[in-house]
């Protein structure tokens, strides 16, 4: 509408200044030159104002776009881990579970230290004689994607063929393209607990207390 007006407004601007050389010194055409400038101000304003939201959807859309792609690794990673016997063998599962990461992720155990995020997953459920499973109870993530968590239960039988049960939380950092480029893996309990838990005696679980 505002186009049309400032069109209409010119044609009759032009015509006005076609018929006499010195119309531009009339009444009517000072307040046609006037009006035309005011639609054009407001013209140029609305272009402004919707040029300024074109510019921030974008924005706004790779944020909702990024907590999409991190979301959908996390829920991944959790069905892999409630049911690891579907995804194939002990290494195809591990194999699996690092395509979540990017090159160079690591899993940074506050205990045990940081190694590479695939790894770090088979030297959890497998490695060393361990036959453990990770049940995870809960999840978050930030609003714009770049931060989550989990709250998980790692149980089974360790290194020395004793049951263990260790509560943790996990805290993770997310990539642009969604996937794990860190995680810090830490427990409510002391360092000597942990490996007490996962290399020698166990702790006391269910079945055994």
């Amino acid at each position: 509408m505002r186009m049309m007006t400032i069109m209409v407004v010119l044609a009759i601007a032009a015509a006005i200044s076609g018929c006499a050389q010195d119309v531009t010194e009339s009444d009517e055409y000072q307040s046609l030159e006037a009006e035309l400038a005011d639609v054009q101000a407001r013209y140029d304003e609305a272009v402004a104002e919707a040029q300024e939201v074109a510019n921030a959807e974008p924005a706004n859309v790779s944020v909702s776009a990024r907590r999409e792609r991190s979301l959908a690794v996390m829920t991944e990673i959790t069905a892999i881990l409630d049911d690891p016997a579907s995804f194939g063998t002990e290494n195809e599962i591990a194999d699996l579970l690092g395509t979540h990461a990017t090159d160079g992720a690591v899993m940074d155990d506050d205990v045990f230290g940081a190694v590479n995020y695939r790894d770090a997953f088979y030297y959890t459920l497998f490695g060393g004689a361990v036959d453990a499973q990770i049940t995870v109870y809960d999840m978050w993530l930030s609003d714009d994607g770049t931060q989550g968590g989990f709250l998980w239960m790692w149980s089974g039988t360790n290194s020395a063929g004793n049951p263990f049960e260790l509560a943790g939380i996990s805290l993770t950092e997310f990539a642009e393209d969604g996937r794990v480029s860190y995680e810090l893996v830490t427990y409510p309990y002391s360092d000597e607990y942990v490996r007490q838990a996962v290399r020698g005696e166990g702790t006391p679980t269910p079945s055994t207390s």
